[in-house]
């Protein structure tokens, strides 16, 4: 009997663990759901159905105040994030271009690619003309972090 209890026990401490501390995997809840069965039908099996209704009874009960003492006191805020990030990754990556400003391919344009505005490097689009390396370019639209761009005759 003893044997049985501690694979039950052993089985809520699995399914809790996967609450608080693995959310998601569903690997070690389903461990400790076989855990407690095999005790509970251990107990069936060994003692009688009067014990095993009593034990199936008291695992319910107690997994049931697991749960609720878990909610009610909050028990996992101490492990999950709450600040949150309102940064913006290369916010002011583009602030010293502007429109009509020129520069000159450093790879094709199909319709990406790369091009030099000065000594910086940056990734061009154009309306879906084609331009190979080398090739002069004006910016036409600046649009979020998305620099639209036409090729001219130098």
């Amino acid at each position: 009997m003893t044997i049985a209890i501690v694979l039950i026990l052993i089985g809520i401490a699995f399914i809790v663990g996967e609450v608080i501390f693995i959310p998601g995997t569903t690997f070690v809840g389903f461990i400790g759901a076989a855990f407690s069965i095999l005790g509970i039908v251990k107990i069936y099996v060994d003692e009688g159905s009067t014990a095993g209704n009593i034990a199936l009874s008291i695992s319910l009960a107690l997994f049931g105040i697991l749960f609720y003492v878990m909610l009610k006191f909050d028990v996992w805020s101490g492990m999950s994030l709450k600040d949150t990030m309102t940064n913006k990754v290369n916010e002011n990556l583009l602030n010293h271009l502007s429109v009509g400003d020129v520069g000159v391919t450093k790879s094709a344009l199909r319709p990406v690619g790369k091009a030099n505005f000065g000594d910086t490097e940056y990734e061009v689009q154009t309306l879906g003309h084609y331009a190979d390396a080398g090739t002069s370019i004006r910016i036409i639209q600046i649009s979020g972090l998305k620099i639209i761009v036409e090729t001219f005759e130098s």
